[in-house]
């Protein structure tokens, strides 16, 4: 199968190695988002896909869009049988979608039509569902609304965070990836189509989502720093400094003084919520590395009652 690879986030990766290392495939191109400049030094970066598609020479597009006559050309030059869509973060317009002989094929680590959009996993582990699922969706001009051709279930446990999820549904999509293919090559490909009035849509984490609001109970801000681990991170301010949640317990008490939500209840910063103690396990200084409660509290100064909104 003569395939175009589209993507930017590490979460293809898995994909990617298992293409390329199939003999029945030849990736001709690799479509990721443009490196853009980051960081003190203003260094540019490229995409994981495009490191890993560099060390690979593959064949790299950076477009800005895909809206573009000329990219569309280069695209259809590139004569697909079909295009593997996974991470990617540019839409595909229908000039794109039509060009691949048997079509362009995403994988969407969600319960489709649950949690369609940019932001599936996360939402998932922060809105505490216990289970989900990987797609493969044949791609429409719909927002991950195309027909499923291939769905993996899987469970989610407490003691997993979004970094966790994330390989573990990369590595369920390449899987599928590989199923996929060989349905389409043998003609047993069955296509099922969404319930489009049970969709719901996983609007991107914004920042501002990311400071922990301690009027919440226990576990919706164990679940939220749960499924922010890995990208932007749960945060709270102390002495005007954001410090990052990297992990926690929780312990609840329904007679919690609520007077002292989001205040600092003793020396080992555990912070009172609406019905109980959030008792941080690793947490993150700006600038930081990450450190074990033990060794955070080493040095630092703790002020039972402090305010920590």
């Amino acid at each position: 199968m003569k395939i175009v690879f589209m993507g930017t986030s590490e979460f293809g990766i898995p994909t990617l190695q298992k293409l390329l290392s199939s003999n029945d495939h030849e990736i001709l191109a690799v479509f990721t988002k443009e490196p853009s400049i980051s960081g003190r030094g203003n260094k540019l970066q490229i995409s994981p896909i495009h490191d890993f598609a560099n060390q690979n020479n593959l064949k790299i597009f950076t477009p800005k869009t895909l809206r573009e006559p000329l990219i569309q050309e280069e695209f259809r030059n590139l004569n697909p049988e079909i295009a593997i869509v996974i991470s990617y973060g540019l839409i595909l317009p229908k000039e794109i979608l039509d060009i691949p002989k048997f079509g362009c094929f995403n994988v969407h680590p969600s319960k489709l039509p649950l949690y369609r959009g940019s932001a599936p996993l996360q939402r998932t582990i922060i809105n505490g569902e216990k289970e989900s699922a990987v797609c493969v969706i044949k791609m429409g001009v719909g927002v991950d609304s195309g027909d499923i051709v291939n769905q993996e279930n899987f469970e989610i446990f407490d003691n997993e965070n979004y970094q966790d999820i994330s390989q573990k549904t990369a590595e369920i999509g390449a899987f599928l990836i590989k199923k996929t293919l060989k349905e389409i090559s043998d003609k047993s490909i069955k296509f099922n189509k969404q319930n489009d009035e049970l969709a719901t849509f996983a609007k991107k984490i914004e920042k501002s989502e990311c400071l922990i609001d301690w009027n919440k109970s226990c576990e919706e801000i164990f679940n939220k720093i749960r499924g922010l681990r890995g990208n932007l991170e749960a945060h709270f301010n102390y002495n005007n400094e954001k410090i990052k949640i990297l992990e926690c317990s929780f312990s609840k008490d329904k007679n919690i003084d609520k007077k002292l939500i989001g205040t600092i209840f003793d020396k080992d910063l555990s912070i009172v919520c609406a019905d109980g103690l959030i008792k941080p396990k690793i947490l993150q200084k700006q600038g930081k590395n990450p450190l074990k409660i033990y060794e955070f509290l080493n040095g630092f100064k703790v002020e039972i009652g402090k305010n920590c909104f």
